[in-house]
Order: structure tokens, then C-alpha cells, then sequence
């Protein structure tokens, strides 16, 4: 049975990240990156700009990955693909430890040595990078990046388009407010609202985020 086609949106050090993984697990053809400079992805080649999308989606590509590391612009993109008629595929490496009883929604890459623990839900476009451990029932809203050996307690709750900086540390139950920034290595021991800028040991709103 032939592989699927795979389009990767994306060409920088997280899409090579990502195309790194899809080369080794061979679920995938993959058929090209988009970039806005022309080159190539660990040889896989640069066919277009996001521009090219629509077309590249009415050429017969269907399966799209979007490996981009700013939460906000990989949500847009996310967000664009989908609404071209993409579906989103995951991206999985081998190395990592998931629960079967963890939900994972679409568009998701988890890096080796990762793992996430029972009953946890990871929304769509996410980034579980290396290293990294979820614990139990925790909740990962859509479009966050859980950066390089975070480790989350147990029943964490993260909201969407949040990003958790390498090292950071979350003490269980904890909730942390939609496209917040906790810096690395930040011990997160009380909740944090929406739109912050936080870290430090324990961490501290450091200021507001713009919308």
C-alpha cells in the first residue's frame, strides 16, 4: 500500500526537527517543505511559499504537517490549512513513552524521550518536545509548545497557545492561562492568568503580554 503524500509547512530548525522523525519512522511520503527561501529539509525539497498552499492542496496533496516553533504563527497556519481542506497528521517518534490511555488530537509532533502519562488530553498543533514528561490528567489546550525536559505534575491544566520554556517545572494541579510565556527554567508552584509574561524560581508574572 502506498504511503501517504506529506506536505511540511516549514523549513527551520523545528521543521527539520520534525522531518528528522518522519524520515525515521517512514509513515510518510514526504513531498516537500514550504519556506519563503528556496533550499532543502535534510533533502527534502522546498516546493513553495505559504502562498502556494491552495494550489499545492488542489494539486492532489492532502496530508500536511505544520512544523513552525511560534506558537501564534504555527496556530494561523494551522488554522489556514484547515480551512484549505488539509488534514492534519501526527508526527510521533518512536522514542517517546505515551499512555495508551492518553487522547492526542491532530497536527501534533511528540520528540524522543518524551512521555505523557495516563488520561492526559493534548490539543491540536502542539509541540511535545524532547525530553519533556506529562504526568496523569493533565490538559494541553491547543497550539502550546511543552519546550525541551519540562516536566508537568499531575492534573495540570495549560490553555491554549501557551509556551513552557526547556527546564521549566509545574507543580500538579496547577492552571496556566491561554498564550501565557513561562520562561526556562521556571518552577511553577501557583496559577497563572491569560496574556503573561512569567518566570523565575518560584516563577512570577514578569508583565503583560500584549493580545
Amino acid at each position: 500500500m502506498p504511503l501517504k503524500k506529506l506536505l511540511v509547512v516549514g523549513a527551520g530548525g523545528h521543521a527539520r526537527s520534525v522531518v528528522d522523525i518522519a524520515l525515521q519512522t517512514g509513515d510518510y511520503e514526504l513531498v516537500g517543505c514550504i519556506d519563503s527561501q528556496p533550499g532543502d529539509v535534510l533533502g527534502v525539497p522546498v516546493i513553495g511559499s505559504d502562498d502556494d498552499l491552495d494550489v499545492l492542496r488542489s494539486s492532489g496533496i492532502k496530508h500536511i504537517f505544520i512544523a513552525v516553533g511560534h506558537n501564534h504563527r504555527r496556530h494561523a497556519l494551522y488554522n489556514h490549512a484547515l480551512s484549505l481542506g488539509f488534514e492534519p497528521v501526527n508526527i510521533i517518534s518512536h522514542q517517546s513513552v505515551i499512555s495508551p490511555r492518553a487522547n492526542l488530537g491532530k497536527g501534533i509532533c511528540v520528540m524522543a524521550g518524551a512521555v505523557v502519562n495516563v488520561n492526559t488530553v493534548i490539543g491540536d498543533n502542539c509541540i511535545i518536545n524532547t525530553r519533556c514528561s506529562i504526568d496523569h490528567d493533565c490538559r494541553i489546550g491547543a497550539s502550546s509548545h511543552i519546550a525541551p525536559g519540562v516536566t508537568l505534575s499531575g492534573t495540570v491544566h495549560v490553555g491554549d497557545i501557551v509556551h513552557i520554556g526547556t527546564g521549566a517545572s509545574v507543580i500538579d494541579g496547577i492552571s496556566i492561562g491561554s498564550s501565557t510565556f513561562i520562561g526556562s527554567g521556571a518552577i511553577v508552584v501557583k496559577d497563572l492568568p491569560a496574556n503573561v509574561l512569567a518566570y523565575g524560581v518560584p516563577a512570577r508574572v514578569i508583565r503583560k503580554l500584549e493580545d
